[in-house]
């Protein structure tokens, strides 16, 4: 058996590829929860309880890159213990609580501005003009750096994760290696500029934390720096952007539940996580391993009824997951009650999504002004939508949407 052509292709709407996954994923967490997949040279996993385990057991399952693997930056994606534990702590002091907490103002005070320009309009992109600017403009503030650099970081962003789709796979998807590789020498030579400044004038930001920092009593090389800056990019930006335009998705194809959150607000914290179940930002069908919940096996190993060698490669199919009917009571159903919901969305383990907190947060403020904001609205349907072509993440490229403010 070959895996689906649908797959890795893009020619279906995100939605028809969203049904058609969960159809196939259906299938196999029956009849064949893990499989190695011939064509790609490695193990894909459907079941609920399979995958936490990859992801929770780092010994056997490891994120580490073998010596013959690609390597960008050095973030703690690709680590194992004991250096993994390091900067996860550090990342830990970044993404604290308290600090967390203390975003919610701002975060509110760049939602509404870009809310107030879009309600001005009666037709807008909410990809474009809403789910896209505001976690980077949310991240350079943590940063302190530029907001009128918010494009620029839109487009490192998106050379970033394009070039991780492409790592290793057969059918790639065209890009020019040449504009990326601007794109990240720009995007360097703009975070170090930034790292001077904040050395020349110290100030209360995560910059100016991470500068600060120290592991074992040594202060972060230039390459950990910059890695770092770039797991904060991404991990910070990429998921919210499409648990954002997901949800318009979603809404859109279960007004009842729209109706249900304009009638009580309360419900936002419980419909981000229902967004993040139903619709899993992370695509997972290709691209570097570390960016996908990719691991390699350190041993060999029993996995469901199957035997796994050393070395061999695996990926959870977080999507499969989240519809465990093993798991998820009355899964295909789109619930903003669900309780409890412990999607698979963020990882599981030592990996957990380092920005989880944030997005969650921005989602939750994101719909209740939404509901505020724009209380009717309706996804316009007068061209197909397109995906996102990405290996790695998933979404629509366009959400075009008419407002009555």
């Amino acid at each position: 058996m070959q895996l689906p052509t649908f797959v890795k292709e893009f020619e279906l709407s995100p939605l028809d590829w969203h049904r058609e996954m969960r159809v196939w994923s259906r299938g196999m967490r029956e009849r064949d929860p893990v499989w190695y997949d011939a064509e790609n040279a490695c193990w894909r996993v459907f079941r609920y309880d399979d995958i936490e385990r990859v992801l929770n057991d780092y010994k056997t399952f490891s994120s580490a890159y073998a010596g013959h693997e690609q390597q960008g930056a050095a973030t703690m994606i690709s680590m194992d213990p004991p250096r993994h534990q390091h900067m996860r702590s550090l990342g830990t002091r970044v993404f604290s609580a308290r600090n967390i907490a203390q975003m919610a103002p701002r975060i509110k005070r760049i939602a509404r501005g870009l809310l107030g320009n879009m309600c001005q309009k009666a037709e807008i992109d909410i990809v474009a003009d809403f789910a896209t600017p505001l976690p980077i403009l949310v991240i350079l503030e943590m940063l302190g750096m530029p907001h009128e650099r918010w494009w620029s970081v839109k487009e490192l962003t998106h050379a970033l994760v394009a070039h991780t789709s492409n790592v290793g796979e057969r059918r790639q998807i065209p890009l020019d290696e040449v504009v990326i590789e601007e794109q990240i020498i720009e995007s360097y030579n703009f975070f170090f500029q930034a790292v001077e400044d904040h050395r020349r004038e110290p100030r209360q930001d995560i910059l100016s934390l991470l500068l600060e920092a120290e592991i074992e009593g040594k202060p972060l090389s230039e390459e950990e720096l910059y890695g770092f800056f770039i797991l904060l990019l991404i991990s910070g930006t990429v998921t919210t952007t499409q648990v954002l335009g997901s949800a318009f998705l979603g809404f859109d194809q279960h007004p009842e539940a729209w109706a249900q959150l304009r009638e009580e607000p309360g419900l936002a914290t419980n419909a981000v996580e229902e967004i993040l179940r139903y619709y899993p930002p992370i695509r997972g069908t290709g691209g570097e391993r570390g960016s996908i919940n990719g691991r390699i096996l350190t041993c060999d190993t029993i996995l469901g009824d199957q035997r796994l060698r050393e070395g061999d490669v695996i990926y959870g199919l977080l999507l499969s997951g989240n519809f465990d009917e093993r798991r998820f009571a009355e899964a295909e159903r789109f619930d903003l009650r669900r309780t409890p919901n412990k999607h698979l969305t963020f990882g599981h383990g030592i990996h957990f999504c380092l920005g989880a907190a944030l997005a969650r947060l921005e989602a939750k403020i994101a719909l209740e002004l939404l509901v505020e904001y724009m209380p009717e609205w309706e996804l316009l349907h007068n061209e197909e939508l397109e995906m996102v072509e990405n290996h790695v993440v998933f979404g629509a490229k366009r959400l075009p949407v008419a407002i009555n403010a």
